[in-house]
């Protein structure tokens, strides 16, 4: 009789436990996912251009001269820097 009183407890604080932690652990809560391909996160656009040649172009143009800077995957082609970067990206791709 006590195996069964002992095991009983078991069950019941396991299930306790699994109720705890769904209840803190299991609602996801985390950002959907970006499908259209719009949000860049903490990068800023800086140019747009229909080529990927001409994305890599000034991209690289932005590297020679000490900016961080990245192109996205799909045309139109968005050349993007980080925010405090922005003017100096600004300047490069004006000359």
């Amino acid at each position: 009789m006590t195996g069964f009183y002992q095991t009983g407890i078991v069950f019941a604080v396991l299930g306790l436990l699994a109720l705890v932690l769904r209840y803190f652990a299991g609602n996801d809560k985390r950002p959907v996912p970006d499908l259209d391909g719009t949000d860049f996160g903490l990068l800023s656009e800086v140019a747009v251009v229909p080529t990927e040649e001409a994305a890599n172009v000034l991209v690289q143009k932005l590297k020679r001269n000490g900016v961080r800077a990245t192109r996205s995957r799909h045309a139109p082609y968005r050349v993007m820097v980080f925010p405090a970067d922005v003017p100096n990206a600004q300047l490069v791709l004006r000359s």
